[in-house]
């Protein structure tokens, strides 16, 4: 048994021997084979392998019944949908005044929203060096995001919690 892992959601992925590689990925439906690469042609020798590939298609399709043509049908349209998908995400991103990368990936990541932790639910460490006061206090405003490529999410201080937070270690340095 072989192990494969996807380098888009991280799994492994268990491949019993004789058995062919999967394409695509069982968990995200993502392509294995083409991560991240582009196939240019240069010159002449790219379009006589075009011009060939084109007569190799034209006769292909002919020999062809209508099941393969629904196959080249899904993956057009999981192309398109694959190719919709970044362009929403390349909106979304435009639209952001911060776009943090991804800890796993390094893929830009989207912001969905804003959290408000309370004070039920969070419990501060309180720091011997501050006087036994806690770095940050509840209630306090987050930013999610999420990676569009791996869905990891982070979260970051929103400013004005930022700001205490910093006000409140120059002031206890300045203390010492």
């Amino acid at each position: 048994m072989a192990a494969i892992v996807c380098p888009w959601c991280q799994s492994e992925l268990i491949q019993e021997e004789g058995q062919e590689p999967d394409e695509f990925c069982p968990v995200c439906d993502n392509e294995l084979k083409g991560y991240r690469t582009l196939q240019f042609g240069l010159g002449a020798e790219a379009e006589e392998e075009e011009d060939e590939e084109d007569e190799d298609d034209v006769a292909s399709e002919s020999e062809t019944d209508d099941l393969a043509w629904g196959q080249d049908g899904d993956l057009r349209e999981k192309n398109e949908a694959l190719l919709r998908y970044e362009e929403t995400v390349e909106a979304l991103l435009d639209e952001q005044d911060l776009v943090p990368e991804c800890p796993q990936c390094r893929e830009y990541m989207l912001e969905a929203g804003r959290q408000t932790v309370s004070a039920e639910a969070f419990s501060p460490r309180k720091a011997e060096l501050l006087g036994g006061e806690a770095v940050l206090q509840a209630p306090f405003e987050m930013h999610v995001y999420v990676c569009p490529s791996c869905f990891a999410m982070t979260h970051t201080l929103s400013d004005a919690d930022r700001g205490r937070v910093a006000q409140k270690l120059s002031r206890e340095a300045r203390d010492d």
